[in-house]
């Protein structure tokens, strides 16, 4: 019975523990502030009733009964100041080592805590050129917490660069120069931005001729003159076969007309009062048919 009493005020501390904290977090907001080094911050929470303002833990400023005290600490004296309509404190001329919390704690009210982060303002970037090379542009700026560097082409990003380590420089060279008149090199932080304008001379965007596109052309050319050699050789087999089957007609009507070619041969009637004896009459004859033959084997032949 005693252990479950032991129990059950365990269980009901944790719920108030649990209770407070929800409470607690209800009561208190949160907010990111970036500002550069020279201007002032004003925090949104009021403390018309009177309140603190804290920084880091400690007290930095104090309201009572509507007048305020900020000689807590040396630092802030003399740059915090108190709104007494509106109820809210400003801090002016700020430094890189103002960054840190605050808190808002208003009387009878919520507190309210600001994470405030104070940048110096970017440096301004410099464009430097090659040797005699002026379509080689670099561009360059101090390194500082949160610092990048970009090209712009138009509204366009083409090249960015950041580093964390601070003690460098920031160099981004523009790569590809194509066909616009100019671009933009800008150094910027979360609070300040500070732009330079690269006006590309006319030569930068004329044609330029690059390995790359020798190559292809090389390459086109070759192409080309195999399709050309190619070309030429169908051609010529072509030209050459048509020649061979004309020359083979000719010559297969040529033989054709040979064979058919014929001698007409007269025989004159003798007159009555000549005689020819038959051993003259056929050797005549005979000799106009040998005649003919010879001539008809000669063109077979391809002789004549």
């Amino acid at each position: 019975m005693m252990e479950f009493r032991r129990q059950e005020r365990e269980w009901l501390t944790y719920l108030l523990i649990i209770i407070g904290l929800c409470f607690s977090i209800s009561q208190t907001g949160e907010e990111m502030l970036t500002q550069v080094v020279g201007k002032s911050i004003t925090f949104s929470n009021p403390t018309k009733q009177g309140g603190s303002l804290l920084y880091n833990g400690d007290n930095i400023a104090v309201v009572v009964e509507g007048r305020m005290d900020s000689s807590y600490k040396d630092s802030f004296k003399d740059r915090i100041q108190w709104d007494q309509e509106t109820g809210q404190f400003t801090i002016k001329d700020l430094t890189t080592s103002d960054s840190g919390m605050y808190v808002v704690d208003g009387k009878g009210g919520a507190k309210t805590t600001y994470q405030l982060t104070v940048f110096d303002p970017v440096s301004r970037p410099m464009l430097t050129t090659a040797d005699n090379e002026t379509c080689s542009v670099e561009c360059s700026v101090k390194n500082d917490r949160d610092v990048t560097l970009s090209w712009y082409s138009g509204e366009e990003i083409i090249n960015k660069t950041s580093s964390p380590e601070l003690s460098i420089k920031l160099s981004l060279p523009l790569v590809d120069i194509l066909n616009r008149t100019s671009y933009i090199c800008e150094a910027a932080n979360p609070v300040t931005k500070v732009h330079v304008t690269f006006h590309v001379p006319t030569t930068c965007t004329e044609t330029k001729v690059t390995d790359n596109d020798i190559e292809r052309v090389r390459g086109s050319l070759i192409g080309a003159v195999m399709c050309v050699l190619v070309a030429s050789g169908v051609l010529g087999l072509a030209i050459y076969l048509k020649k061979g089957r004309n020359r083979d007609v000719q010559d297969s009507s040529e033989r054709e007309q040979a064979v058919h070619m014929y001698a007409e041969v007269t025989h004159s009637k003798p007159k009555h009062n000549q005689e020819l004896g038959p051993c003259n009459e056929d050797l005549e004859v005979k000799s106009v048919y040998d005649h003919i033959q010879l001539h008809r084997m000669d063109i077979l032949s391809g002789n004549v």
